[in-house]
């Protein structure tokens, strides 16, 4: 279930639902709760170079494909472990959030 956490965005802050990756808190114990470790918030640095690097690795092998046109969708949601921000392209199922749309145009001849 998504737990909803604070993130820095640059010198702002704002709140995302995030999915917790992590062993559940021991219900006797403290409980950490989702704002990182050592009082700091989780960033969304490692969310963003993950995608990044993943959009690229994508735009490679459409490069390499060469289609006259692409589209590219992909779903994204958020995991929070051990006080860091991960992005969930795909989850464990058989679903995957990736749509590819590759279009050639039959050159006249």
């Amino acid at each position: 279930m998504p737990d909803v956490t604070k993130v820095e965005v640059g010198d702002a802050t704002l709140f995302v639902e995030a999915r917790r990756l992590g062993p559940e808190p021991d219900p006797e114990g403290p409980d950490p709760g989702l704002e990182g470790l050592g009082g700091r918030l989780p960033d969304l640095s490692g969310v963003t170079e993950a995608l990044s690097a993943f959009a690229g690795r994508i735009g490679e092998s459409l490069h390499q494909a060469a289609p006259d046109r692409a589209t590219v969708e992909f779903g994204c949601q958020l995991g929070l472990d051990a006080g860091r921000l991960t992005a969930l392209v795909v989850q464990g199922g058989a679903n995957a959030s990736l749509r590819v749309t590759l279009e050639w145009t039959k050159a006249p001849g």
